[in-house]
């Protein structure tokens, strides 16, 4: 079942009561300017309405991000493309503004535009992670609450677990978007799982025993729109079809941070099972019978390998998993990388780096139409990232695809572009 657009609206619009009431009472002027970490915004004139609202626990960001892409080779077809998300994000300190100690509230929205390059690549992998039907959508809505001084937090609402599970911080600088939610999730998942521009209901608890020690566990319904559709995001256009029913996807990881000598590194194990999925949402590719669950385990590994002060480094990353073949459309994933930070003389901010993923098809669905279902697609990415300014960042980025789609047919594809992003 699911909730009707009007009630999906409803929670925005407590948000934005929530914002001028508040704003309005707020003091002027306060030290915390309300302002990104990395913004444009730090080298503005003095925003005072801003710095009022996160005086009174309100604070908001807006960022932009465009792309061109050239298809030069291979493929479906060849030609450019011009992509861009307009995003807002908006967080209220509810011990601010009502006194609810430890509690927070989130939420982001996407305006996409434009025609990514993957609609010539064709490729599983999609060029971009910033691809999707264009539309006006919300993301992810939700309150945290903390306790035991900040070692417990749950959180429940509208949640894309793209933001926490299954996550390489070295591999999430890259652009193509098996190096964020994996192609295998993406594949195997009902409608893509709660991965970008998607975001599903659910439960997420987070428990840090130790600074070192990280254990996430969640429980979201089984698919972010509606599993039988053709295309997801046009089943959940505007990210307010808020569902309930189709079975749980559950998820869990533990992560270890540590160091060896001044180098620091991270290993996560976890995994993911679907349950009670709607019959006919996963067949055993043998019999043709279907089956109600499907689950997934990966690990990752992400390692400084070279450091020198604080802006130098090189740091290298790995992921892999694997899900049962016998109904999962991508069987094994495996993806590896390597980043150098501040290499480049008067460059500081500046990096670059190379990455490459692999998955294979299950050779279960090969079997069933041998010749028209490859084996394999892989990717190899390369990108440099310079910083034109504090907030605004500019990304050349080449990649190139064996065997995109998996598709014997079209068995490579080059793409060239660049990335432009600017963070208010």
């Amino acid at each position: 079942m699911k909730w009707g657009y009007a009630a999906g609206m409803a929670p925005a619009l407590v948000l934005a009561f929530l914002a001028a009431a508040v704003g309005a009472r707020a003091e002027e002027k306060d030290e915390n300017k309300g302002l990104p970490e990395v913004s444009i915004a730090r080298e503005l004139p003095y925003d005072a309405a801003r710095a009022s609202l996160a005086a009174a626990g309100i604070t908001y960001g807006v960022n932009y991000t465009g792309e061109y892409f050239n298809v030069f080779s291979g493929g479906l077809s060849r030609g450019s493309t011009y992509d861009g998300v307009i995003e807002g994000v908006v967080d209220i300190d509810l011990e601010k503004v009502l006194g609810w100690k430890g509690a927070v509230i989130h939420a982001n929205a996407f305006y996409i535009h434009g025609i990514g390059p993957t609609t010539k690549t064709g490729s599983i992998f999609a060029v971009s992670n910033l691809e999707g039907l264009e539309a006006l959508r919300l993301d992810e809505l939700w309150l945290e609450q903390s306790l035991f001084n900040d070692k417990l937090k749950v959180k429940v609402g509208s949640i894309a677990a793209d933001t926490e599970f299954f996550i390489s911080d070295t591999a999430a600088v890259f652009i193509n978007g098996t190096f964020g939610w994996p192609g295998i999730t993406a594949s195997d998942m009902l409608a893509g799982g709660p991965g970008y521009p998607l975001a599903s209901m659910g439960v997420r608890v987070e428990y840090a025993p130790t600074d070192k020690l990280t254990l996430l566990a969640a429980v979201f319904n089984g698919s972010p729109a509606d599993p039988f559709s053709d295309d997801p995001q046009k089943a959940n256009r505007h990210g307010v079809d808020f569902r309930f029913g189709d079975g749980e996807l559950v998820m869990a990881e533990a992560q270890y941070k540590y160091e060896l000598g001044k180098l620091a590194g991270t290993v996560k194990l976890g995994g993911w099972t679907q349950l009670d999925a709607p019959d006919g949402t996963y067949v055993n590719f043998a019999t043709g019978r279907p089956v109600n669950s499907d689950y997934g385990i990966y690990g990752i590994i992400d390692q400084q390998v070279w450091k020198q002060g604080d802006n130098q480094s090189i740091n290298v990353f790995g992921r892999f998993s694997g899900s049962p073949g016998d109904r999962s459309p991508m069987d094994f994933y495996f993806d590896t990388g390597i980043l150098f930070a501040g290499l480049v003389p008067g460059r500081k901010k500046d990096s670059f780096g190379a990455a490459f993923g692999f998955g294979q098809i299950s050779s279960d669905l090969t079997a069933t139409d041998p010749g028209e279902i490859g084996t394999h697609e892989s990717v190899l990415e390369v990108l440099y990232s310079a910083e034109l300014k504090p907030g605004m960042t500019l990304i050349p980025d080449f990649q190139y695809f064996w065997d995109p789609g998996a598709t014997p047919e079209v068995n490579h594809a080059a793409v060239a572009g660049a990335r432009l992003r600017i963070n208010y």
